[in-house]
């Protein structure tokens, strides 16, 4: 029995989330504090910035998730442009695309000022039981430099299981933070037929 994959990576990057590396547990309250007072005497530009720092600590402190992360019936063309498919059950040989959010990545400041957030992705495909029949470090790879600290990621990947057998799958995705050890895992179970 052969199993070949074609495992083609449609990136798709939007607006990135930017978040300085922080220290240890987020101690936002000077930050709420300093909004609040600007608030109070009309500077709305301050306010929003201490809301905007104190809301990129906490995201540095926050655990990396991947939410939304759905079976599409294609590819994203920008933030939020996704039809959930309506199942899991492919041809032999039929793509999967999958659509994702990463959330809480922490996006040091460089010293020329920019934002660097990086992060790489793993696959794997395993079986029903959890048995690793493909597995694949790297299979994206992204540094996203960028001038200003926007919001919204989004990626789009593409597998397609080429000579695999009919049966039950999981395609599994783990988004590793290159800029701290935060994880995040992905899985998905589909059907082969």
């Amino acid at each position: 029995m052969s199993l070949t994959m074609n495992l083609p990576l449609i990136l798709a990057v939007a607006l990135c989330s930017m978040v300085p590396a922080g220290a240890a547990a987020a101690d936002i309250s000077a930050l709420l504090e300093r909004a609040a007072s600007a608030e109070k005497s009309g500077d709305r530009a301050a306010s929003i910035g201490a809301l905007e720092q104190a809301l990129e600590k906490v995201r540095a402190e926050a655990p990396l998730t991947v939410s939304p992360f759905l079976l599409v019936t294609q590819p994203a063309k920008y933030y939020g442009d996704y039809t959930p498919r309506a199942n899991a059950v492919f041809r032999g040989g039929e793509a999967q695309q999958f659509y994702l959010e990463p959330k809480n990545l922490v996006y040091p400041r460089t010293a020329a000022g920019t934002y660097e957030p990086s992060f790489e992705v793993d696959l794997k495909i395993l079986t029903a039981a959890g048995q690793a029949v493909v597995s694949q470090e790297r299979f994206g790879s992204f540094r996203l430099p960028t001038k200003s600290p926007v919001q919204d990621l989004f990626i789009n990947l593409k597998v397609t299981l080429s000579g695999a057998p009919a049966g039950e799958y999981k395609v599994q995705f783990v988004v590793r933070d290159l800029n701290s050890k935060k994880t995040a895992t992905a899985t998905q179970s589909i059907s082969v037929k």
